[in-house]
C-alpha cells in the first residue's frame, strides 16, 4: 500500500487554469509531472553511469587522471570531493 504525503504547491493562476483545462485535477497533474521528472533523472543517471563505465574501461589511466582533476577542482571551488 502506498502512503501519500501532502505537500503545498503555489502555482501561477494562468498555469493553474491551463492545468485544469488539460488534466482537470491539479494534484494528479503535479504528481504525474514529478513522477516523469524523476524517471528522466533515473534514466539520465543510468546513462551517465554506463558512459563512465565505458570510459573507465576504454582508458583506465586517462580516466583516473580526469577523475583526480575533477576531485581537485571540486575541492578548490566547493571545499569537497566529487
Amino acid at each position: 500500500m502506498s502512503v501519500k504525503e501532502r505537500i503545498t504547491v503555489t502555482i501561477d493562476s494562468e498555469i493553474a487554469a491551463q492545468i485544469k483545462e488539460l488534466a482537470g485535477s491539479t494534484s494528479s497533474f503535479v504528481e504525474t509531472a514529478i513522477r516523469e521528472k524523476l524517471d528522466r533523472h533515473r534514466h539520465a543517471r543510468a546513462m551517465l553511469d554506463r558512459d563512465l563505465a565505458e570510459a573507465r574501461r576504454a582508458d583506465p589511466e586517462g580516466f583516473a587522471e580526469a577523475e583526480a582533476r575533477v576531485a581537485e577542482l571540486m575541492d578548490r571551488h566547493f571545499g569537497g570531493a566529487a
